[in-house]
């Protein structure tokens, strides 16, 4: 990608982020247009203390049918439509098939591999059909691994014959792949996509870059499955592999220049954030010529997918290794709108920097770390499904597969690396995603990810509008080839708070909510407590289902997220720290390492606490009322919350993140909660109970609770109460968002009902409401749970 196409994307990028601040299009309710027979995704209570009533989600099958409706492009279908009950579901055990154990003698592999050999061997068939090429016999060992200075050859250009360690026939997919490449051959056939071109001559280089090798596509034959979730998501047992050679790459070689001039360039661009991710296809890594000869460099390659799809990938082997010249590999996932990163030496990643661990800071620990360009975005091919299980999904256990092959990989056992997975956001979503369907994975580390994205932008069928602006603009910005229908699902919604129950329920065929409990890998939950986007709910989801399916699991709220952190100074040492424990626990095998308790958060104050369990046990809650009638009017914007001027004075980056921040309502029924008697922790979800009547076409109010002594809204959210204005008066029950305060003896907090908010702004909604009576129940700790402090 030439310096223009950089330009573009992160000039783009920026203005994306900007555009949250003129939210201008209204927010609404997500009911289905008028006409239809479709109805909202969720129903407000009309009558006595009620929850929101919630729609069933679809079964797998019942998903898989919504993506196979015709539409501007197919998308891939799976052997089969069923997965295996919960009780029935495979679970990860290493070691599966004959291997040896970790620390034997190189002698007792190579004898375990002889035995292997003998056995049985199968010819492996390429995954994509169309990209097939003729196999030549070729003996493989399948389990011993020579040290990366002994095994020169890293990637094979030809097929090879693979010696399994099973008699069984290996798994064939050819068939499959052949149903699912005719159903795609018109929209997602793989090729490359095309690239934003702001200057011709740089962007000719960009095109000579992507292909320039002399080298034809590898067919890197697996070793046989080592497991796997259900037949619908086989192992992938071929991947066919591509090596890229960046034009520019030759400029390093020059000698004295080389050294001297263009490496030292290339290192200062892949420092930069964004611009040497985008400029990787052209420039390549800094060359190293001081590594003792044989020693991994980077790469970049592109790995072909079970439907054809090409996937960007770039390797950067560790920068120490064991005995054998392997370590273990972590998979570091983007945000959305963003390539895979490879600043080689940086500690902390370069946009999200108190969020997540830099690749420098992981080679210099013993991880191979790998990034890649998400389905439907920058180089790879193919369509965007949201990190959909059935397709991103997929694209990660190809991956995983390639690396199986590489020498300096650490193996469980045959094609199963010994690999953890980091990644905010979108990048912490495909951890969900990929880990549900493919066990090969040992640990992850999800960052402020989600659990369903219909109730992140439309929660209680409001319609979040200023995240539902923010969120397709990066998409259109960055050229992103995402679903047709992705689109009119945000632009309908934010402009007439109106969506297609069709297209309610296609996204939600995307998800991966009713396939968390399928997930084996231990799973480190980490969550920001002022993130407006996916708030501290969607963690909430996640984790009851792990801990409901016997997964190892950990969740941590911290200051962060998608938001801006207004009450304390960032710490994102304890979230680079956990990271990191956790990796080296679980998957370099670490068991010295002490991962922590099982719930660790941060207060308002930033201080840290934690608890043995979660959630918490519950102690006697504190509850205040009001019952003095107020009524306001729906007024847009004006007098209403948010967002907190103070986002200004937290930098650029926080000031965009905090756009949809909540802050003190002048348009207001106020209720007081009286001042605490002794240190109280409020952590949970409150409970607000609402007594009133009105007039008007508004679906919903919003709540939020103050702090009065800063005035700060607390983890500045607003939650979204259905109400329904017909003249009658009504009474119901909601939680609130989750929170995590403290209250010293004396300080007191205030919960406010508006109207209008930044997060749900909309111009046409009207009317009036009167609230007759309000109650709040605010959690506090058990008084046998009362937290420790612990070391930041």
């Amino acid at each position: 990608m030439g310096a223009g196409s950089c330009v573009g994307r992160v000039g783009g990028l920026a203005v994306a982020l900007g555009i949250g601040a003129a939210v201008l299009a209204g927010a609404g309710v997500a009911a289905a247009d008028e006409g239809s027979d479709s109805s909202p995704t969720v129903s407000a209570p009309t009558s006595q203390t009620s929850q929101t009533s919630e729609t069933p989600r679809k079964t797998l099958k019942e998903r898989r049918a919504l993506r196979n409706k015709p539409s501007a492009e197919g998308t891939a279908q799976n052997t089969n439509d069923e997965k295996p009950d919960a009780d029935t579901r495979p679970v990860r055990t290493r070691n599966k098939l004959s291997v040896v154990a970790r620390g034997a003698e190189p002698a007792a592999k190579a004898a375990k591999a002889d035995e292997a050999h003998d056995t049985a061997e199968t010819v492996v068939t390429p995954v994509v059909a169309d990209t097939a090429v003729e196999s030549a016999p070729a003996e493989v060992p399948a389990t011993v691994r020579k040290p990366f200075w002994v095994k020169t050859p890293v990637l094979a250009h030809e097929d090879s014959e693979v010696t399994e360690q099973d008699p069984e026939p290996a798994r064939v997919v050819t068939p499959l792949l052949d149903r699912i490449a005719a159903k795609r051959a018109a929209a997602d056939a793989g090729g490359d996509p095309a690239l934003p071109a702001l200057a011709s001559l740089v962007m000719s280089v960009v095109a000579a870059g992507r292909e320039a090798t002399t080298d034809a596509p590898a067919t890197v034959g697996s070793e046989l499955t080592t497991s796997q979730v259900a037949d619908s998501y086989p192992i992938p047992e071929g991947v066919t592999v591509k090596e890229v050679h960046p034009p520019l790459f030759w400029l390093q070689r020059i000698p004295v220049l080389g050294t001297f001039v263009f490496t030292p360039i290339v290192r200062t661009l892949h420092a930069l954030p964004l611009v040497g991710d985008a400029l990787q296809p052209i420039i390549g890594f800094p060359l190293n010529r001081f590594d003792p000869p044989g020693t991994p460099q980077p790469k970049s390659y592109w790995v072909t997918s079970f439907d054809g799809t090409r996937i960007f990938v770039n390797v950067m082997p560790s920068l120490k290794f064991d005995e054998y010249g392997q370590a273990p590999t972590v998979l570091d996932g983007p945000g959305l709108g963003l390539p895979g990163s490879t600043s080689l030496a940086l500690q902390n990643d370069s946009l999200l920097p108190f969020d997540v661990i830099g690749i420098g800071r992981l080679r210099e620990a013993g991880y191979n770390v790998v990034t890649w360009d998400p389905r439907g975005e920058w180089r790879s091919g193919g369509i965007m499904h949201l990190d959909s299980p059935d397709l991103e999904g997929r694209d990660v256990s190809h991956i995983i597969s390639f690396l199986s092959t590489l020498p300096y990989v650490k193996l469980d056992t045959t094609n199963d690396p010994r690999l953890g997975m980091v990644g905010a956001s979108y990048g912490g979503g495909i951890q969900l995603s990929a880990a549900a369907i493919d066990h090969r994975i040992d640990a992850i580390v999800p960052t402020i990810a989600w659990n369903d994205l219909v109730d992140v932008l439309f929660p209680r069928g409001a319609v979040n509008s200023a995240w539902g602006t923010l969120l397709p603009a990066v998409l259109v910005l960055t050229l992103a080839r995402e679903h047709p229908r992705i689109l009119p699902v945000a632009v309908m919604g934010v402009l007439f708070g109106k969506v297609k129950q069709s297209d309610l329920d296609l996204v939600e065929s995307f998800g991966f909510a009713d396939q968390i409990k399928d997930i084996t890998a231990p799973t480190l939950l980490i969550q920001g407590t002022v993130d407006t986007l996916f708030p501290l709910s969607q963690a909430d989801a996640n984790a009851k289902d792990l801990l409901a399916a016997g997964t190892t699991t950990k969740v941590i709220w911290y200051c962060g997220g998608h938001g801006a952190c207004l009450s304390q100074p960032k710490r994102g040492e304890v979230i680079l720290d956990r990271t990191m424990d956790w990796l080296n626990h679980y998957v370099m095998g670490d068991d010295t390492v002490s991962t922590g308790p099982e719930f660790e958060w941060t207060d308002q104050n930033g201080e840290w606490y934690s608890s043995e369990k979660y959630p918490v046990d519950n102690g006697t809650p504190i509850i205040a009322t009001e019952t003095k009638p107020k009524t306001i009017p729906f007024i847009p914007f004006l007098g209403g919350s948010g967002p907190d001027p103070r986002i200004l004075f937290h930098g650029p980056l926080q000031t965009l993140l905090g756009i949809a921040s909540a802050g003190p309502a002048l348009n207001a029924v106020n209720l007081k909660v009286p001042p605490a008697q002794e240190l109280t922790h409020i952590v949970g979800a409150p409970e607000l109970t609402l007594t009133y009547s009105g007039k008007g076409n508004a679906k919903h109010v919003y709540a939020q609770i103050v702090d009065d002594k800063t005035g700060l809204v607390l983890g500045t959210q607003a939650t979204a109460i259905p109400v329904t204005l017909d003249g009658a008066t009504h009474e119901v029950t909601f939680s609130l968002e989750q929170v995590a305060h403290t209250l010293q003896p004396g300080e007191s907090v205030t919960v406010q009902l508006v109207t209008s908010t930044i997060k749900f702004l909309n111009f046409y909604s009207w009317g009036r409401i009167t609230v007759e009576g309000m109650t709040i129940e605010l959690p506090t700790l058990a008084t046998d749970a009362q937290p420790e402090t612990i070391s930041a």
